[in-house]
């Protein structure tokens, strides 16, 4: 295998670890990340690797609690002024979340597929993964509170509805389904339909 250099001189090297190792992930999978191998890729000794991550999972919990910074950061950007539903949000928060998954499927893996790391042992991570969980359910009970959400238990209907969209994700990335023609199409199809059964 050709290592691929990528001269580090100056700068934030612990951004520039993660960059490395997000892309490693994403060519080879996370077996291809060591911190000798993203040293060598950095022109980097791995003393000054080891500054800033003191193993390989180290750094892997490092990469995928940004993706879930990443992810809630796109979703908190939603726009929904003039939307033309009540629960617009919820719709495109879905399919924010699965354009994320689909953009960058090793880093989703990582965050919540086979790869997962087990979060109960990185606070860090949990409250990361955790804080999406929360704004979702904060966002089905405003509109449980406006009527438009039928008034079941918030934190379900955020785990069917997390599901949902979960589960289409990763049939997609995992090519356990023929990507559609319109993806998108699919995505607005499954949210819909999903919103549909919990409305009020």
């Amino acid at each position: 295998m050709t290592i691929r250099k990528r001269p580090y001189h100056h700068g934030d090297l612990r951004a520039a670890l993660l960059d490395e190792a997000t892309r490693m992930i994403a060519e080879e999978g996370t077996e291809s990340v060591t911190m000798r191998a993203i040293g060598r890729r950095l022109d980097v000794s791995r003393s000054a690797a080891y500054r800033h991550f003191p193993n390989k999972e180290a750094l892997l919990v490092a990469v995928a609690t940004q993706g879930f910074t990443r992810l809630h950061a796109l979703l908190q950007a939603i726009d929904v002024a003039g939307a033309d539903s009540d629960v617009a949000q919820l719709r495109q928060m879905g399919e924010t979340y699965l354009r994320f998954a689909v953009e960058n499927p090793a880093r989703y893996r990582l965050m919540y597929g086979n790869e997962a790391l087990k979060r109960e042992r990185y606070p860090q991570l949990q409250s990361a993964a955790n804080g999406l969980l929360e704004e979702l359910v904060q966002i089905i009970m405003s509109y449980q509170r406006a009527g438009a959400i039928k008034n079941h238990d918030a934190r379900s209907l955020a785990y069917v509805a997390w599901s949902a969209v979960h589960g289409l994700a990763s049939l997609v990335i995992d090519g356990q389904m023929q990507a559609p023609h319109d993806l998108d199409a699919l995505t607005r199809l499954t949210t819909q339909t999903l919103i549909e059964g919990m409305k009020s």
